[in-house]
């Protein structure tokens, strides 16, 4: 069994917001002491509960492995951290890069698949904790 959490692990009622905490540059955050990765919300929002980072290649951009251990994370989880970020734009307005500005909540997701040349993607399936 993974680390993943369960509703009835913290108790289903649970009213109280949980902490995420995370570090520049990872694409993880720990809660309770479980390292969940983290997802951004630009990549749900327009086509909700359907998640599609389609993860075009940057100069200087994430390593193979970098991204194979964090899509791996989301399949073995099959949960992830929604965020709020800020969207770093060239000047042509292509996107960059994120700065994370807060945790959303931890939700469960099912049907992750990645394609170097279609990117991530996965079904949000349920809200399991808030999180500040």
């Amino acid at each position: 069994m993974g680390t993943h959490m369960r509703a009835s692990a913290w108790g289903a009622k649970s009213v109280a917001k949980k902490k995420a905490v995370g570090q520049r540059g990872s694409w993880f955050a720990t809660v309770d002491g479980i390292e969940l990765p983290c997802a951004h919300r630009r990549w749900a929002k327009k086509n909700w509960p359907h998640y599609h980072d389609p993860f075009k290649p940057t100069e200087n951009g994430p390593s193979a492995s970098k991204i194979l251990k964090y899509v791996q994370a989301i399949k073995d989880e099959k949960q992830v951290i929604l965020t709020n970020d800020d969207e770093h734009l060239d000047d042509e307005g292509e996107l960059t890069g994120f700065t994370r500005l807060n945790y959303i909540a931890i939700y469960g997701v099912e049907n992750v698949s990645f394609d170097p040349d279609a990117g991530l993607k996965f079904t949000i399936t349920k809200r399991l904790f808030e999180l500040r």
